[in-house]
Order: C-alpha cells, then structure tokens, then sequence
C-alpha cells in the first residue's frame, strides 16, 4: 500500500548519501498494489455519487438505486459503506442502469420494442447487438460531447442526463479496472489508470494520484527496458497461489 511506499522513500532519502547503490537501496523498487487501487476508485465514486448531500437529493441519483437495492443500508452508504459494499452496488447498480439505456434506446429506435423481452424474442444477430452497443456508448456514456452539453443556455440543459452520462462512464471505468486485474491484462489496467488519475485528484485522493502518476512514469520513461517488464508482468501475481 501507499504507506509501506512511503516507507521505502524514506528509508532511501536517508541513505541517499551512502557510497554504494546498495547501501543506497537502488535495488529496491516500490510496485502499488492494485487492489489499493480499486479501493481508492470504489471510495473516489462514494465521495462523488453518495457523499453530498445535494447527491442525493434528486430521483435518478445514485442513492435512489441504494433504497431499491439495499433499502435497511442507506445510513450505511450515506457515511462510510466500505469497499464490499460499494464494489456490490457499483455492479449491481450499473447492471440496473444499463439494462434500462438498452430498453429507453430499442424503444427509441422502434416502438415495438416496449421491453427487453420483446426484443429479445425477435432474436436479434450478433452484429446487431454489436451495432447497438455501439450506439448505447455513444449516446448514454459521457464523452467529449458532454462539454458541450454543459455550455447550453440553462433552460436547455438536462441536469439529470449529464449526470447520468458520468456514472455510467464512471461505472465503466471501474468495472474495467475489475475485469482487466481479474484476466491480468495489465495494457489495459495502465490504459484504465490514465483514466483515473484526474478523478483521484478532483475528490481529493492527491496521494493515489501521485503514487500512480510516478509509477506511469518510472515503468515506461524511467525504467530500462528489463527492468520495465519485470515489473509489468509481476504486478498481478498472487504469491499464495490461492
């Protein structure tokens, strides 16, 4: 974790003026764990969808999903939910979400199509479902057109749909932060990385941000190129074996 890193740090700051690499601890590399990591971006979701109080206010909030979802637990998740919690309702939440941008979409495009069961009986081909997702990500995820959304006159703007643009987007981030450790696809664990970094810094996670942005660095400008794959390919190995 951060805490054994800046452990390390210190203890090479202090033996900075010894004569040998040795005794200097050059040796020693400092790798974060992941799973800090995915903690942190757990909590960085909390502290943006639950933590306010002006969050939880409106009816497509995160914390209306909660009363459905976990209705006896809303205290829990209004103060610190831990990471179990907050990894269950970001699944189950974002799951929820999605299912029903599928619905408003295929009834958008025809009619017919009041849920997804109907849909699904007409038994749609893969390049179908393809071209759909497709056009689900553009049009219910936030990207670059979410800034000019925000430029609009007030009386045009949809708070509501900008905000959901980011959850889900955030959803996602997370979901592929999860599934790339799980599959040790540590390309894309980087590629998700990137992405997080702003938002560690913008809910106050400065330290993460940090840690993370330093490691980028080292590992693909600092480290040679042995050195850069023995990292890379041992981040994700679990020593116990279980």
């Amino acid at each position: 974790d951060l805490g054994t890193g800046e452990r390390l740090q210190s203890a090479q700051l202090r033996r900075s003026i010894e004569s040998t690499p040795w005794n200097r601890f050059q040796h020693v590399i400092f790798v974060p764990g992941l799973f800090h990591l995915k903690m942190a971006c757990a909590d960085a979701i909390w502290r943006c969808f639950l933590h306010p109080l002006a969050a939880r206010e409106d009816e497509t909030s995160l914390m209306r999903d909660v009363t459905y979802l976990r209705p006896k637990e809303t205290g829990v998740y209004c103060s610190k939910p831990g990471f179990r919690r907050m990894h269950q309702l970001i699944g189950h939440a974002g799951t929820c979400r999605r299912l029903d941008c599928w619905r408003a979409h295929l009834h958008s495009k025809n009619s017919k199509y009041t849920d997804l069961g109907t849909f699904a009986d007409s038994k749609p081909s893969l390049d179908e479902l393809r071209s759909l997702a497709d056009e689900l990500a553009q049009n219910y995820v936030a990207t670059h057109r979410l800034h000019r959304m925000r430029r609009r006159p007030a009386k045009e703007r949809d708070l509501q749909f900008e905000n959901a643009l980011l959850l889900n987007k955030y959803f996602l981030l997370y979901e592929e932060l999860s599934y790339a450790m799980n599959c040790g696809d540590i390309g894309r664990v980087e590629t998700c990385i990137v992405s997080w970094i702003p938002i560690l810094k913008a809910v106050g996670k400065h330290k993460y941000a940090t840690h993370m942005t330093n490691f980028l660095l080292n590992v693909h400008f600092v480290y040679p190129s042995g050195l850069k794959r023995a990292v890379r390919y041992h981040m994700l190995v679990n020593p116990t074996g279980k």
